[in-house]
């Protein structure tokens, strides 16, 4: 990655992330400079995914999952380097680069664009904090629809309302899928009934914790924002210990400069990954519940540099050995098959992003865009 370019001292004043035919006039230079900065931004974070396909590209059946965890990067670091230019003075990026399919192209493909009341440009020309409402469709099941707005979507963080969570912030939606890639079995919200006896006669309600795995101890987690909870210690203090008090190990993310509860409780801050965050909780209940440590397979995959041993000579093994030889070499050949489908899917799908990201903050017509999909497509045909 490159260093921002240095902004020239004309002073032009032009109104933040808009690109008129006056403003191209007054300071073309600018206007140049800053495309070509973004465009290398974009190249090299294409290069970046590119690798990391070759490297760790999953073949278990969590490409999906995958590949939008690198769109909501690419997402993220867009912004930073939308944000850096505009530090340094380039307050001069169109709508584009600022739209849904430049900040948010993760959540492009849930945009319904063959819905009637949906503008089919809508993602490509509107603002990431447009307020008009539009319909959605769930990827997790297509029967799932429902309206809201792009604000909505990017700023409060909001999701399918009948897979997704209700009233909770956008960073703790992220770690609960995060961590649920791990933890099927995790359900959000949770509810506990109370350990404290009835007062006065009255019931007290259940507590609702924000996630909860079922099991011999069951785990409740919960995720304190420093600025929900900066006067809440007494309450979550009480809350945990009635949740220990019933059986449960609870483990409280407590953003700093919160102070930890409970033994089991994690540190976060503000800006780490909710990744980087599901990750240490996840470590976390797998050594206080170790049951949870999967068992070590009787029959590991053979590393790459361990293939030939498959076959050591011409004499068959005794028994079945030949056979589970066999077996395991169709194994590695299907792999093999299905990471090279992969590798050209993944390919396909940077260079999308790359061209429309080079329409949308460079200016690249978008018949060259076109054309470069058109071939792409042919080219993974064959």
């Amino acid at each position: 990655m490159t260093d921002v370019p240095v902004a020239v001292t004309d002073h032009t004043v032009v109104p933040p992330y808009v690109v008129s035919d006056l403003a191209e006039a007054a300071v073309p230079e600018k206007i140049q400079l800053a495309r070509s900065w973004l465009q290398s931004q974009e190249r090299a974070m294409a290069e970046v995914f590119l690798e990391e396909g070759r490297r760790e590209l999953p073949v278990d059946g969590d490409y999906t999952d995958w590949r939008r965890a690198q769109q909501r990067r690419l997402g993220e670091a867009r912004e930073r380097w939308l944000r850096a230019l505009a530090d340094a003075g380039y307050n001069i990026i169109g709508a584009g680069g600022r739209s849904l399919a430049y900040v948010r192209p993760d959540l492009l493909d849930e945009y319904d664009s063959s819905h009637p009341e949906n503008p089919a440009e809508l993602p490509f020309t509107a603002r990431v904090t447009a307020s008009q409402s539009v319909w959605w469709r769930c990827l997790r099941d297509e029967s799932h629809q429902w309206r809201t707005s792009f604000n909505n979507r990017h700023v409060v963080g909001t999701g399918c309302p009948r897979c997704g969570k209700k009233g909770v912030s956008r960073r703790e939606q992220e770690i609960f899928t995060a961590l649920r890639e791990r933890l099927p079995d995790l359900v959000s919200p949770g509810s506990v009934p109370r350990h404290e006896p009835p007062q006065a006669g009255r019931r007290l309600r259940s507590w609702r914790v924000d996630m909860l795995l079922p099991g011999t101890p069951p785990v409740a987690v919960e995720y304190d924002g420093a600025y929900w909870h900066k006067d809440a210690f007494r309450k979550d203090q009480e809350k945990a210990a009635d949740l220990m008090a019933s059986g449960h190990i609870v483990i409280r993310v407590r953003e700093q400069p919160l102070p930890t509860i409970t033994p089991h409780d994690i540190a976060c801050t503000p800006d780490q990954p909710a990744d980087t965050v599901a990750e240490l909780v996840y470590r976390k209940i797998v050594e206080v519940t170790p049951e949870l440590v999967p068992e070590p397979s009787d029959d590991p995959e053979p590393t790459e540099g361990t293939q030939l041993q498959l076959f050591p000579d011409d004499t068959p093994a005794p028994g079945t050995a030949h056979k589970d030889a066999r077996s395991q070499a169709q194994r590695i050949a299907v792999n093999a098959l299905l990471m090279e489908a992969l590798l050209q899917i993944q390919t396909l799908s940077v260079n999308n992003d790359l061209a429309l990201g080079e329409h949308l903050v460079c200016r690249r017509p978008a018949e060259d865009v076109l054309t470069v999909l058109r071939q792409d497509a042919v080219d993974y045909s064959h």
